[in-house]
């Protein structure tokens, strides 16, 4: 890593995001992989918002429900009679399956959906077939979330503020790690696709297969965000991406070697930002206005 890159982590660590203070108030909140990490934080930040219903969608029920019960702890209302909702639906994120028949399920039940926070992704340190036969990184942070944020959009159009005209929210989990993709990790070898190349386990490295995970997220962020665009130049729905930037987390959770542990250990105790002050910057996005339409958020500000 470059002084440069040393510097911004620095920087990132002594200088957090904001924490967001607008009021949700009456709004129903979708999270994907909230039981942990970034996503609980985001869930914990909602509830105290004022959300009237949030939806946990997670692989394990028994998680989510842990998960709920953290968040009635620690979020001001716990004790009150506010009147706020938290539903933990199933969703498996490495099956397309699932994820048709829970956006199905949102499509059909759900009155209105403002906010679609899509965070849930996996690191995996050896490479790992789902049964629809890609590679796990590479289904679970790129194809089926960009098959659920398509799957998403006719509810989310639908859900437009009747008070105010503003369009509902889809926000997809960046990483600033995309931006340090070469060229020639999404060169397709003149034989395969470019998705063809990462499914193959003779391509498979770790770290740099979630990169270019996060590479298609925002391509998929912004071909969504054009997609969204009526025809009289009016947002059907505003479609962002966002970085916490480097936080401690059980993403690298893999990497369990003593010497691992202890590197990482370190690491993020000295350059990492906490979960809550990364989740700051998903949940802020979700709040931005129209100007945030298919751009990149990260620590209150859209980089160039």
């Amino acid at each position: 890593m470059s002084l440069v890159g040393f510097g911004r982590l620095i920087q990132g660590r002594l200088f957090p995001p904001a924490n967001p203070t607008a009021s949700l108030e009456g709004k129903t909140v979708l999270l994907t992989g909230g039981t942990s990490g970034l996503g609980l934080e985001a869930a914990i930040k909602y509830i105290n918002l004022g959300v009237s219903s949030l939806i946990i969608a997670c692989r394990s029920i028994e998680r989510g429900n842990e998960a709920k019960k953290v968040i009635e702890q620690r979020t001001k209302h716990a004790s009150s009679s506010a009147s706020f909702d938290i539903q933990i639906w199933p969703l498996d994120m490495a099956s397309y399956q699932s994820v048709t028949s829970f956006a199905q399920k949102i499509n059909n039940e759900v009155p209105r959906l403002d906010i679609a926070l899509l965070n849930a992704g996996v690191m995996h340190r050896k490479y790992t077939l789902t049964p629809d036969g890609w590679e796990e990184t590479l289904q679970v942070n790129a194809l089926s979330t960009a098959l659920l944020g398509l799957l998403l959009l006719p509810k989310l159009r639908d859900s437009r503020d009747t008070a105010t005209g503003a369009p509902a929210h889809l926000t997809f989990v960046s990483s600033g790690s995309y931006r340090h993709a070469k060229a020639g990790e999404l060169q397709p070898d003149g034989v395969n696709s470019i998705l063809q190349h990462l499914n193959s386990e003779e391509n498979f490295r770790a770290h740099s297969q979630y990169r270019l995970s996060k590479v298609l997220v925002e391509y998929t962020a912004k071909s969504i965000a054009a997609l969204t665009r009526c025809d009289d130049g009016s947002l059907g729905v505003i479609v962002n991406s966002a970085c916490p930037g480097f936080c401690r987390s059980r993403l690298g959770r893999e990497y369990d070697a003593w010497h691992e542990r202890m590197f990482v250990a370190v690491f993020e105790l000295i350059f990492g930002r906490t979960s809550e002050q990364g989740s700051r910057t998903l949940v802020s996005a979700t709040m931005l206005g129209e100007e945030s339409h298919g751009k990149w958020w990260r620590s209150d500000q859209y980089p160039e």
